[in-house]
């Protein structure tokens, strides 16, 4: 590395590993970044290198990343550091960098300039429109399955006819014309879904001429969590750097758990074949954690093989124990946190501290043991403010008022509040779109004729007029001011003040927090379009108030926080890692990479719990525990943690079963034998038995609470005590995790054998 003085400013007080990242200027460079490595300074203290010492034109660097936080965090260090204007920087997230483009080539793209963005909850009506157009029953074509294969195919850069070419079976088949008459109504409409503007900038960078301008324009690269890229972003970045290779990624292999959005771990395994000369730097110190976390954390994730491989480290001392608790129950789990919490806010009044969990279901009884000792908690990834019914309402009117084009908001605002238009009205309305117009002057034409009648017209009279008039004090009120006038004079807050409840109360503060919201946005001098983009864009994480003091979340959304206690809940298998993981490609994997990233969100004091018996789906399911908790470092527990007697009480005794009350139960020693035969084929190849200790008697066959059935074919007819009857479509697993999904009159379902308590029909 060259030699640079220690005190300039933007080296100073960093290790040698982040200066020579910092100072690394020609060629493609990949920054292995630890959890807790420092990667935010590097990156924004290379922009500025870039631009003090280099001389490079900041107009003339790009840096993306996935959240509008993470974006704004950049953007404002590097402000900080080289004084640039705001205007000068493309730092921003994918998306928004796509919509910058778009908005900026839109005659030269088929979206044009002036789209709007639809949200998940406009490309679901849009959607079941489609459905309906095409005849196909939501039953067999749920509009949620539909987006997602859709979201697929965009994200492999596939339009319709392209994705045809590939060996499809008959479902997926009548899917791409789904996905034909979604792309046509959203041009009609004249808007994009998030897919559409990585997919639209991705295909347009592809012309030559395109490609080489911007490769002209941005010389120099730099892609955070490059490990969370799809296949178009992949593609994007590819275009934008082939010219000059000056491309510097950013990530952590070990920290890839998007691959259910599309996220491709092997962007950043493949990053050397792709740029043979690329330089790697390694980031490995951690400044967030204590040494046993960190040991934990590099334990468990060194079983992955999809990695590139580094030792995190700290000087921040050993720190306290990892505690491990089972507890005999789902609801006495939640209690155990919650005691705990108190104890530590003891000993930390004012640490900020988190609940992690794999799945959204598990904060019930964590909420209801909270509450039962009046702790407060934020819960995060819950219904999202951009998501509530009155402000998905009130977007609909500026997003009318920005693009009189949108369908879809057309349909939500005109009955918000209601005025008496049902289907047959609407129809007539949307019949009576000339074309290349809209709704709102079909409605006005309609109006004009009498055609029609009764409380609708009345009302859709005052409906036309508004957007009429809302053109005009768009030019001359505020942004805050035009959401304000909207607000009274669709009637929306007059709607809610007479209806005088607690939930109505509570709408309007939430319009009341959707102002403050404009008027924040037009302090930053956005207009209109640009707010709704910023709105649309908004990520879970942007939504976190950082002055809570505990925090509720699943693990995917607290990735790229920090916390100096955290608690882990549920760790159990089918649980975490997630049953799914064992029918997916590579899924034990993902699910060890998530685990390694909840360990790392703990600076202090990680806890650990699980618990023997756990109610899901109705019924009470004996729990076996995770088998991440085997990977762990036994010096770095509190209490080791014995795979007999430790994890099930020692001595005589029973289990409780999953047969209905006085059903009988299942001997400890019984099942001691099943568990520990169960880690013994979970470990991987490779490796010797682990001794464990004796059970208190021999082991028994397993008598499990029903018995399993057989290895029926698809196609068996069963009967089940829960579903009634139905018919086997898919059977996965084998032995104990032997699972069927069958089809019941109310939907399919998966259900796990030697728990269902399914007989067969005669």
């Amino acid at each position: 590395m060259p030699e640079f003085s220690p005190d300039h400013p933007l080296l100073r007080n960093l290790n040698d590993p982040q200066k020579e990242a910092v100072t690394h200027v020609d060629g493609p460079l990949l920054i292995l970044a630890g959890a807790g490595s420092g990667k935010t300074t590097v990156i924004t203290r290379r922009i500025a290198w870039l631009i003090e010492e280099v001389g490079v034109r900041p107009a003339s660097i790009l840096a993306m990343t996935f959240t509008n936080k993470a974006a704004g965090e950049m953007a404002e260090r590097v402000q900080r550091m080289v004084h640039v204007p705001a205007e000068q920087l493309w730092v921003s997230t994918f998306h928004s960098f796509c919509t910058r483009i778009l908005r900026r080539e839109g005659d030269r793209t088929p979206v044009g300039r002036d789209f709007v963005i639809f949200d998940p909850s406009d490309q679901r009506s849009l959607v079941k429109q489609v459905l309906a157009d095409l005849k196909l029953p939501e039953k067999q074509f749920h509009p949620k399955k539909v987006l997602e294969v859709i979201s697929d195919f965009k994200n492999r850069c596939l339009l319709p006819a392209e994705a045809m070419e590939e060996a499809l079976d008959p479902w997926t088949r009548k899917v791409l014309e789904a996905y034909k008459g979604y792309q046509d109504g959203l041009r009609s409409h004249k808007a994009c879904d998030f897919d559409d503007l990585l997919l639209h900038t991705e295909r347009f960078l592809r012309d030559p001429e395109v490609q080489a301008a911007y490769a002209d324009r941005f010389r120099y690269i730099l892609v955070d969590e490059y490990q969370d890229t799809n296949r178009a972003q992949y593609l994007m970045v590819q275009h934008l750097a082939r010219k000059h290779q000056n491309l510097c990624v950013v990530g952590d292999e070990d920290q890839s758990i998007y691959k259910w959005r599309g996220a491709d771990i092997k962007n950043i395994l493949d990053f050397q074949a792709d740029f043979p000369h690329a330089t790697q730097i390694k980031l490995e110190q951690n400044y967030r954690s204590t040494q046993l976390i960190l040991d934990a954390a590099s334990t468990v994730i060194a079983n992955n093989t999809q990695r590139l491989g580094k030792t995190l480290w700290t000087d921040l001392g050993m720190g306290e124990r990892i505690t491990f608790k089972l507890l005999d129950e789902g609801r006495q789990e939640a209690e155990y946190v919650a005691d705990r919490i108190r104890q530590e806010r003891l000993r930390f009044p004012d640490a900020r501290m988190a609940v992690l969990y794999r799945a959204n279901w598990q904060s019930r009884q964590l909420e209801e043991a909270l509450r039962a000792q009046n702790m407060p908690y934020k819960l995060v990834g819950g219904v999202k403010f951009y998501e509530r019914q009155e402000v998905k309402d009130l977007l609909a009117y500026l997003r009318l008022v920005c693009n009189p084009f949108d369908l879809v908001s057309f349909r939500r605002s005109v009955n918000s509040p209601t005025r008496g238009v049902g289907a047959t009205t609407l129809a007539r309305i949307e019949a009576a779109i000339p074309d290349g117009g809209t709704a709102l002057q079909a409605t006005a034409a309609l109006l004009r004729a009498g055609e029609l009648k009764g409380r609708a017209q009345r009302e859709l009279v005052r409906y036309v007029d508004l957007f009429q008039r809302a053109a005009d004090e768009s030019r001359h009120l505020s942004l805050s001011g035009l959401v304000r006038w909207i607000l009274a004079e669709s009637g929306y807050v007059q709607m809610l003040e007479e209806e005088a409840t607690l939930e109505a109360e509570g709408r309007l503060r939430n319009l009341e927090e959707f102002v403050s919201a404009a008027a924040e946005a037009e302090g930053l001098g956005l207009r209109l379009a640009e707010f709704l983009d910023r709105v649309t864009l908004a990520s879970d994480s942007d939504e976190l108030e950082e002055a809570s003091l505990l925090s509720l979340m699943t693990i995917h959304c607290a990735k790229g926080l920090e916390f100096p206690v955290v608690f882990m809940v549920g760790l159990e298998e089918d649980v975490f890692p997630n049953r799914n993981a064992r029918e997916a490609e590579d899924g034990l994997e993902e699910e060890r990479r998530l685990f390694y990233v909840a360990i790392t969100r703990a600076q202090n004091k990680l806890y650990l719990t699980a618990a023997r018996r756990r109610r899901a789906m109705g019924q009470e399911m004996l729990g076996m525990p995770s088998r991440f908790l085997r990977e762990l470092p036994e010096e770095g527990l509190e209490t080791p943690i014995r795979w007999g007697t430790e994890l099930y009480r020692s001595g005589q005794g029973t289990f409780p079963s999953q047969r209905p009350a006085g059903g009988g139960g299942t001997t400890v020693a019984s099942e001691l034998g099943r568990i520990r035969s169960f880690f013994d084929r979970v470990r991987g190849p490779g490796g010797e038995p682990e001794s464990a200790p004796a059970p208190p008697e021999a082991a028994a066959p397993v008598e499990p609470p029903h018995p399993p059935a057989g290895s029926w074919p698809k196609g068996t007819r069963v009967l089940s005590p829960r579903f009634g009857r139905g018919v086997i479509t898919a059977a996965s697993g084998s032995g104990d995790m032997l699972t069927y999904t069958i089809r019941f009159q109310e939907g399919e379902k998966r259900i796990v054998a030697r728990f269902g308590m399914l007989e067969r029909e005669p």
